[in-house]
């Protein structure tokens, strides 16, 4: 099973399940508190958040790489070096 998700998942993918899954628990974890204090942790707010946020990082950056790649194969982002050894 372990061998499965090694060969489906890239590094990435693998780490971005763990956070989306971390966040699902997280979430249910402050769902159970609400229904059975009223209220949820001050703790768990701020994981969930912090959960959104990386969530949320990752595919910003994923997108500016795919960006900066795509130009830089179509030339426009060239190196001072090999503008110098023409």
């Amino acid at each position: 099973m372990k061998n499965f998700f090694i060969q489906s998942l890239s590094a990435d993918e693998s780490r971005i399940s763990a956070i989306i899954i971390g966040f699902f628990i997280t979430l249910l974890f402050a769902m159970y508190q609400y229904v059975s204090t009223g209220s949820i942790d001050e703790n768990a707010k701020n994981l969930l958040t912090t959960f959104v946020y990386v969530i949320g990082g990752v595919h910003v950056s994923q997108h500016v790489k795919d960006y900066v790649l795509t130009r830089n194969q179509a030339g426009a982002f060239k190196s001072k070096s090999s503008e110098i050894d023409k």
